[in-house]
């Protein structure tokens, strides 16, 4: 609490500047309380920064997994669109598209549109050839006319659409299509409760809008048939997007013959050497976070003062914790080890030409403190080219023989913690994290208790000083009129 404007008029003494003195002194108490809360919010700071530089190189070797060593590029085709994910294998293909898939519609015509069609509610049930389960819409007997029956139906959200177009004056259509292309995707429709609208139903299934179509294609000279325009299980990892019916010659409209094209799979090294370069500058990133958390700079023990030597300011906030000594120190092991149970060829991350460094230095089997990774490209690009799949072993084992990337996972499981296990691991860093929060919330109730003790103290030192200053203000008034009375006796 702030001291009183008018305290110490009376008695002309400083007694603001002795409260600012005394506050200042009081406050030198809360010095061990808030150095401790800084440590704890810089090491929860730290251990933050370390676990997204670990979940960062963690999230980089799974794609590398799943998407690196399965690089492959595909050509581009006209008629079709071919894309690529895992699995998927170098080699090639001749392909024509001979009929696209097209959707089941049904249009049930009437004259009017938003009046009902005869005089009775009616019970509309839509099953779809290989549909979930059937739609089914109730329609009250003001709810029978083409825009109440598509509204009603659009509700529904299911596996059929609906739409009221108008043809011309007293003509209008509501059209029914199946949100499933191809045979699976027919639509059988039955209405009871309302005889006239079932009629018009009835006459609507026999002359479809649109008939039911599979996509027919020629892979390698043999005929396929799916339901859907996209296909994802006729070439291993190849899903193809049909676009439109390749071009035919007019010799014999019986039997067209399509002109057939090529899709070619190629492997494709770039995404598994950009994705190693990722791995490379990922480390170096998680030890530079490393660095700055260990940073230790020991007390200045030569400096005249009398006081005892303070730690250094720009010191890491862990740099003490032994956890991270050990997780660093396994880190560097696996990344810089050996794996000869893999690959004949390549068996260390040095054979690719990715070397450690330290005092400008560069060496495949040095001990020790080992520091950041360097990629010699020319030797890494020879590596992907000749030995891609003893790479691919190095990184992610081979016959239950583990790689750098099952190395590491068990120590992302020690420390990130393995949220997929029964047991449900938080990992040490989440522990750790866990105690100083605890900390953390503990300093500061004792900071807040200090704090309040602080202006408990100054408020009883005010209320002393504004004692002390009536009195004091009571005396020399007192001694004034005194003097006055003396001065009149005279």
């Amino acid at each position: 609490m702030a001291a009183t404007n008018f305290l110490g008029v009376g008695s002309g003494l400083p007694f603001d500047q002795w409260m600012a003195d005394e506050r200042k002194g009081l406050s030198q108490k809360l010095n061990p309380y808030l150095q401790k809360q800084s440590s704890y919010k810089g090491q929860i700071s730290a251990w933050g920064s370390i676990s997204s530089s670990l979940s960062t190189l963690k999230d980089n070797l799974s794609k590398l997994e799943d998407e690196g060593f399965n690089g492959v590029s595909v050509s581009d085709n006209k008629t079709f669109k071919a894309t690529a994910g895992q699995g998927a294998i170098p080699n090639s293909y001749s392909i024509a598209v001979k009929q696209l898939a097209k959707a089941h519609q049904l249009a049930i015509e009437n004259d009017t549109r938003d009046k009902p069609i005869g005089s009775s509610g009616a019970k509309v049930t839509i099953t779809l050839k290989e549909g979930e389960e059937p739609l089914i819409v109730d329609l009250a007997k003001d709810e029978t006319s083409l825009d109440q029956i598509a509204k009603k139906i659009n509700e529904q959200k299911g596996d059929v659409v609906a739409e009221v177009m108008t043809i011309e004056d007293g003509k209008h259509k509501l059209v029914l299509t199946s949100k499933k292309t191809g045979d699976a995707g027919e639509m059988d429709i039955k209405v009871t409760g309302n005889a006239a609208l079932e009629g018009k139903m009835t006459a609507a299934m026999a002359t479809p809008e649109t008939e039911p179509k599979n996509a027919i294609i020629l892979l390698n000279g043999k005929e396929v048939t799916r339901s859907s325009n996209t296909i994802s299980d006729l070439i291993t990892g190849v899903t193809l997007e049909l676009r439109e019916v390749s071009e035919s010659d007019d010799k014999d409209p019986a039997k067209p013959v399509y002109k057939e094209e090529s899709l070619t799979i190629t492997e494709d090294t770039s995404k598994v050497k950009t994705l190693i370069e990722e791995f490379v500058k990922n480390y170096n990133s998680y030890l530079t976070t490393v660095a700055g958390a260990t940073k230790y700079t020991a007390p200045d023990r030569d400096s005249n003062s009398d006081a005892l030597p303070q730690p250094d300011p720009s010191n890491g906030a862990l740099f003490s914790d032994g956890s991270l000594r050990r997780l660093t120190s396994q880190l560097k092991a696996t990344v810089t080890g050996s794996y000869p149970e893999v690959g004949d060829v390549i068996q260390t991350l040095g054979k690719l030409g990715i070397t450690v460094t330290f005092d400008g230095k560069t060496g495949d089997d040095r001990t020790g403190t080992l520091g950041t990774l360097t990629i010699d490209n020319k030797k890494l690009d020879a590596a992907l080219k000749d030995n891609l799949k003893e790479v691919e072993a190095l990184f992610l084992g081979k016959g239950g023989k583990e790689g750098i990337k099952d190395r590491m996972d068990g120590i992302f499981n020690a420390y990130l913690g393995d949220k997929e296990s029964i047991d449900n691991k938080d990992g040490v860093i989440e522990d750790a994290l866990e105690t100083l929060r605890e900390q953390e919330k503990r300093i500061g109730k004792q900071i807040t208790a200090v704090e309040r003790r602080i202006e408990e103290t100054m408020l009883r030192r005010e209320k002393e000083y504004q004692r002390l200053d009536k009195a004091m203000s009571d005396m020399n008034s007192m001694s004034t009129r005194l003097q006055q009375s003396l001065a009149g006796l005279i």
